[in-house]
């Protein structure tokens, strides 16, 4: 009996595929008099610091002209900002980065998270990663990467924060969106862009480095807590215009494959339009159990 129970709690646990796509529209979006239908949240408004609403006649296109646009008066308190993340509920999740100096970002502040009320839209303090021992100017980063697994309610924050050009010091926190506080870390990793997959029979947590172009997944168990090793599933390496782009977002499409945001990034700010992305494509070899280029 004792051998016959060991066999089973060792056997790995396979799961269902899953979209993990459980994201709503907040409803302070339709009591702002704005259509939900056209309009988006943005970070990336170069002369708006902070959180924006928008509502254009073509959502998506970046030439569409802007109907209109509204800022909460506390979208403004976590300086300029950069992930944005929605829950099954419409609540916010984002975080503080620098945008082209450090002026409005204390780095102090670089590991808050904030969140979004779904019904009244105010912004305020959700959680404070523990920091770095000493702050370090060399590094103006802190939170870069979310990720949300539905199925759990778990938010996965990356964080480089404390990091030097030869020291990685970063992070990788679970945090349970219900009570708030951390459930599990995945530490000394400078990890950037997040992303969930069910697609190999498990659920995984996707992301990739910000010392080298290598993409890295680790499962994770019933709970949304890390289980064994994380491990190097393909790399950007020597593919692409620059063939050394880092990952600044990833996400799955509705086949489970992989979309990946590629960009350069060394721990230095660089001004808006020198910034260049290319946009990849890797599906799921079968047969062969890994993760191939789009051709």
């Amino acid at each position: 009996m004792i051998v016959i129970s060991t066999f089973f709690s060792c056997k790995e646990e396979e799961v269902d595929f899953s979209l993990n796509n459980c994201k709503r529209n907040p409803v302070f979006i339709q009591s702002m008099g704005f259509n939900p239908a056209k309009s988006y949240l943005s970070t990336s408004e170069e002369r708006t610091m902070g959180l924006v609403l928008i509502e254009a006649e073509q959502p998506g296109n970046p030439q569409s002209r802007k109907v209109k646009i509204v800022q909460h008066p506390s979208w403004r308190k976590g300086g300029w900002l950069a992930p944005i993340l929605l829950d099954e509920k419409g609540n916010i999740f984002t975080a503080p980065a620098p945008f082209i100096t450090v002026y409005n970002n204390l780095i102090a502040n670089n590991n808050t998270i904030y969140k979004v009320d779904n019904t009244t839209g105010e912004m305020s303090e959700f959680l404070k990663l523990p920091f770095a021992d000493s702050i370090n100017p060399e590094n103006p980063f802190g939170i870069i990467g979310m990720a949300y697994l539905c199925e759990t309610h778990t938010l996965y924050v990356s964080t480089v924060a404390g990091s030097r050009r030869y020291e990685e010091r970063g992070n990788i926190y679970a945090i349970s969106t219900e009570s708030g506080g951390i459930i599990d870390k995945l530490a000394g990793t400078d990890a950037l862009g997040l992303g969930i997959s069910y697609i190999t029979g498990s659920r995984e947590l996707y992301f990739g480095l910000a010392r080298n172009s290598d993409i890295m997944s680790v499962k994770l168990n019933s709970k949304g807590k890390f289980s064994g090793d994380a491990k190097k599933v393909f790399s950007l390496a020597g593919i692409g215009p620059r063939g050394d782009d880092k990952v600044r977002k990833i996400r799955s499409d509705q086949n489970g494959n992989l979309v990946i945001h590629g960009m350069e990034f060394n721990f230095n700010l660089i001004a808006p339009r020198e910034k260049q992305e290319t946009l990849y494509n890797f599906i799921y070899n079968n047969d062969e159990n890994k993760w191939e280029p789009r051709k």
